[in-house]
């Protein structure tokens, strides 16, 4: 999205949701919806797309499940329209966290694999690695642990090349610990301790208390693994110190959960409800079913270990409850999915026909309907290209024209449906002339044509005429009409040099056609060449 483009309202809007992104976000959404309803009056879909992105955005980070998906949804088809190809990937990705925190993998998978696709096709390598990073959070949830390690190792690759990008700390955290919690369930405890080690010194001094409190919950898994009860207390203690209800709860779910999972196993019951107490209100706030399904399976395994039985009971009803309102729940992703992928497929294939559209005006706009050679305009185009390319490299140029011999008088006696056929017999072996890399044709028009010689010697492109001249005379076309002879000919003027300094396409096809002028005021049917740099 070209923000220059826009009037200084919008401008205005745009710096105001920019500003305020992560930190005010009544102030942001006041934003959005202001330049959602510009947009919307405007028919802008990139105005509207990133609109209802920033405030999808938002509510994502204000742990607001319902108004995330309403509102991230919505975005897709127009910024889809817009072609804001970066913002597309990056709600597919978090449509994809969304569903898998709902419990939905496959749908989550759904949106991660749409999304590194348009990253692919639309070189977003900057967007791609967290995709990844998301896929391996994906297979650690079902138990894929291997897959896990491969996508977050993409995702450790594009990380460590980039260290100048903004937020870098955060996300190389992230990718520890995604590494971490795999070599842990992996029990490879070399690997999850060089985790530890890294986090440690690389990450814990330059982290903020909100950004440590994930690498506390790991600190005291390693710990509790390799049997070090002091030091895996003291990391409980900074967990229970350091756990805030600011933490979105939709990025560190996973390993909050993992955290509770030990503290319940070792029998920290006081730590564990610490905790899970933060934990289930945060969960509460999104609500997300699933998340609170997850955190009540560790309570109702508590209840049962302990043998609270009435308290058991009452658990496993709300547990069915919370299963029963997840399957309508899924129900309706179902529906908002089939709708997203149908709207999906219809927009590629309107811009597959868009674009395919598009390349046949453009063909047709520069080939020649009689022919199906280049014509004048794709000519111009070309022309200036290869001499720049001889000018930068020093390499010679020629530019041919060449013309029927007395080709009024073939149209006029054999017909137009003739003339026609005739021009075509003549484009047919320039056609194939250009085969040649160093050999571009053209049809100038009527019955003239046009050829650039690059990086031929002067004897080389004589050679090359020469050739051409023979191959049309050994046809042996009738032409009873003409004054040299009985059969099709023609004649060529060159004009052969190495541009420099103001040397361009046309003054050397001046050249060529004041050649062709000598040869037919002498003899027709013949080739003469110049020196561009004998020009006057």
């Amino acid at each position: 999205m070209d923000v220059l483009t826009y009037s200084r309202e919008v401008q205005l809007l745009l710096g105001e949701i920019q500003k305020n992104r992560g930190k005010d976000p009544t102030a942001l959404i006041s934003a959005c919806d202001k330049l959602l309803a510009y947009g919307k009056s405007m028919k802008d879909d990139a105005l509207v797309g990133y609109a209802l992105f920033s405030k999808g955005e938002t509510y994502y980070l204000l742990n607001d499940a319902s108004n995330f998906y309403s509102q991230m949804t919505g975005s897709l088809a127009p910024l889809e329209n817009a072609n804001e190809w970066s913002y597309v990937a990056m709600a597919n990705n978090m449509l994809g966290i969304v569903s898998l925190n709902r419990g939905n993998a496959p749908f989550a998978l759904d949106y991660f694999i749409k999304a590194i696709t348009i990253c692919q096709d639309n070189s977003l390598a900057d967007i791609e690695w967290i995709i990844h990073l998301n896929l391996g959070s994906l297979y650690l949830n079902i138990e894929e642990f291997n897959k896990a390690i491969s996508h977050v190792e993409i995702a450790y690759s594009y990380i460590i090349n980039h260290k100048e990008m903004d937020g870098y700390l955060e996300s190389y955290t992230a990718i520890l610990l995604g590494m971490g919690r795999a070599y842990l369930k992996l029990e490879e405890q070399e690997k999850y301790l060089e985790i530890e080690k890294k986090l440690k010194n690389e990450c814990i001094p330059n982290l903020s208390e909100l950004d440590k409190i994930v690498i506390y919950c790991y600190f005291a898994r390693v710990h509790n693994a390799v049997n070090e009860k002091e030091a895996r207390d003291y990391w409980i203690d900074m967990v229970n110190i350091h756990t805030s209800t600011n933490m979105p709860i939709m990025d560190v779910f996973d390993d909050f959960y993992d955290y509770l999972d030990m503290l319940l196993s070792i029998e920290k019951y006081n730590d564990f409800f610490k905790a899970y107490a933060v934990l289930d209100d945060l969960t509460k706030h999104t609500l997300i079913k699933n998340l609170e399904r997850k955190l009540l399976t560790l309570k109702i395994r508590y209840y049962r270990r302990v043998g609270q039985i009435e308290e058991y009971k009452i658990a496993s009803v709300l547990f069915f409850e919370l299963s029963e309102f997840m399957e309508r729940e899924n129900r309706l992703m179902v529906s908002d999915m089939i709708v997203m992928r149908n709207s999906y497929m219809e927009l590629t294939q309107i811009n597959k026909k868009v674009e395919e559209e598009n390349t046949f005006l453009q063909k047709r706009s520069e080939t020649d309907p009689l022919t199906g050679m280049y014509n004048r305009l794709k000519l111009n185009e070309y022309s200036e290209d290869s001499f720049n390319r001889a000018r930068k490299k020093g390499s010679s140029l020629a530019v041919g024209i060449l013309d029927i011999d007395f080709f009024k008088q073939f149209n006029d006696n054999y017909g137009h449906q003739a003339g026609d056929d005739c021009i075509r017999f003549i484009a047919g072996k320039l056609l194939e002339m250009s085969r040649d890399e160093k050999i571009f044709t053209a049809r100038y028009g009527g019955d003239e044509f046009v050829i650039l010689y690059e990086g031929m010697t002067k004897e080389e492109v004589l050679k090359k005429a020469s050739e051409l001249k023979k191959e049309i005379y050994d046809a042996k076309k009738e032409h009873k009409f003409s004054l040299t002879d009985d059969i099709v000919t023609i004649s060529q003027g060159i004009c052969w040099g190495i541009p420099g300094g103001d040397d361009g396409y046309f003054s050397y096809l001046q050249g060529a056609d004041k050649m062709l002028y000598e040869v037919k005021q002498e003899s027709r049917n013949n080739i003469k060449i110049c020196d561009a740099n004998s020009l006057v």
